[in-house]
């Protein structure tokens, strides 16, 4: 019998299952072959992540984090707008190898006693008056007192066999583009870059994260895309798109490492029910706009470890009034930060004609005004996330909507009433 079996040793697994084990015998199963290889992943790791894993890694680590993230690009046709920590202080957070970040906290769970199985899936799950039993896809079976699913968007099969919903999700594609360093830093100057083209998609946007020797590009599907048309528009868009041509210029890269699969946002209505947990990307804790998923992966497994401590030292039952305290700290802690997305989510994507005008007037006023850089520079940094200042975002919005023409703003006027109130 387990005290706690989480599924999905990604970012939320894998740190859930490193802070858990020091307090429960824990079980971590992964259906990748994280023995053969696990797959590589440059990411954006912003300095708000820090407090949420600061026990567990060492930020000085080179070899989880690359380099510094110090400057990021919301690009759109005609301006680069530039958030520079330089201007402002310390660095905006790190670059990470995500796989090798994976890979440490991996090796300190099962150093703490924990079991790590991969290359294996459940593919059933019985609840009974007292615990849980899970059967994989080889007919074994595990008990434990608790779940946590942190699947991401590959497990939503074994969440709605629980009575949980499932969240939005879209098809998305990934690949890395390789070259010396020499290359990399002549073709791109900035650690991040996040630009929307609706023609590309109305759903999210295209963009680069910049590690050493090698660069992470990718972006969202449009509805009803197959994997093999977004597949080929994403080769189309690193042969012929010129916005990026500069960037991938004499870059390597091989079509078939590419990664298309499916991405969630939107959080799903509970993230908690007897005996059972969801965290992350698999409960929707995404940032809408962004798609900022390492923040909510690090952040509902400090939650959860810090909601079931107490439980397991007074050996309750995990029922669900018990785990509600996760959903309310999960709420308290990322929803405020979460409402500027949600308001940028609104007004950018979607299928109006409005959409490449107001991405340019965003990056246009990111470029020429300091104190919207400086307000979107904090949101990076902040320690406490809690306590986001979504005045500052409110700022940002008034001066964006003043720089529409007098037609614009009557037109968009109610939508941008809208994103005030979401």
């Amino acid at each position: 019998m387990y005290d706690v079996l989480i599924i999905g040793a990604g970012i939320a697994g894998a740190t859930f299952a490193t802070k858990i084990s020091k307090y429960a015998k824990t079980l971590l199963i992964e259906a990748q072959d994280y023995k053969k290889e696990i797959p590589i992943r440059t990411n954006v790791f912003p300095e708000h992540n820090h407090p949420f894993i600061k026990e567990e890694i060492d930020w000085d680590d080179n070899g989880i984090f690359p380099c510094l993230h110090t400057k990021s690009n919301y690009m759109s046709d005609q301006f680069n707008g530039v958030i520079d920590s330089t201007e402002f202080g310390e660095p905006l957070g790190n670059i990470c190898y995500t796989e090798n970040l994976l890979r440490e906290l991996i090796n300190q769970f099962e150093q703490q006693g924990g079991t790590f199985n991969s290359n294996e899936r459940i593919s059933k799950i019985n609840r009974h008056s007292d615990y849980l039993e899970l059967i994989n896809n080889k007919g074994e079976s595990y008990n434990t007192k608790l779940l946590a699913l942190a699947t991401g968007s590959r497990g939503f099969d074994l969440q709605q066999s629980l009575g949980f919903d499932i969240p939005d999700h879209y098809t998305g594609a990934l690949i890395h583009l390789f070259g010396n360093e020499d290359k990399i830093n002549e073709n791109l100057e900035y650690n991040y870059v996040f630009h929307i083209n609706p023609k590309i998609s109305t759903n999210g946007p295209f963009y680069f994260n910049k590690g050493k020797e090698r660069i992470a590009t990718g972006f969202l599907g449009k509805k009803n895309e197959s994997k093999q048309e977004i597949l080929d528009k994403l080769d189309r868009i690193l042969k012929n798109y010129k916005h990026i041509q500069p960037i991938v210029d004499g870059l390597k890269y091989d079509l078939k490492t590419a990664v298309i699969g499916e991405i969630s946002k939107h959080p799903i209505k509970s993230f908690s029910r007897d005996r059972v947990l969801v965290l992350g990307e698999a409960a929707g804790i995404v940032t809408a706009f962004f798609y900022e998923g390492m923040l909510s992966g690090v952040a509902c497994a400090d939650i959860a470890t810090n909601t079931l401590k107490p439980l397991l030292e007074k050996n309750c039952i995990f029922s669900q009034l018990e785990l509600q305290k996760y959903d309310k700290e999960v709420k308290r802690i990322l929803f405020s930060y979460f409402k500027n997305g949600n308001s940028l989510e609104y007004l950018i994507y979607n299928e109006g004609s409005h959409v490449k005008s107001l991405w340019r007037l965003y990056t246009e006023l990111l470029n020429e005004n300091k104190l919207a850089r400086k307000y979107i520079y904090e949101a990076y940094i902040n320690h406490d996330l809690s306590k986001h200042n979504t005045s500052n975002d409110r700022y940002v919005g008034e001066k964006w909507f003043g720089k529409l023409s007098t037609l614009s703003k009557i037109t968009l006027s109610p939508k941008f009433f809208k994103a005030m109130l979401l």
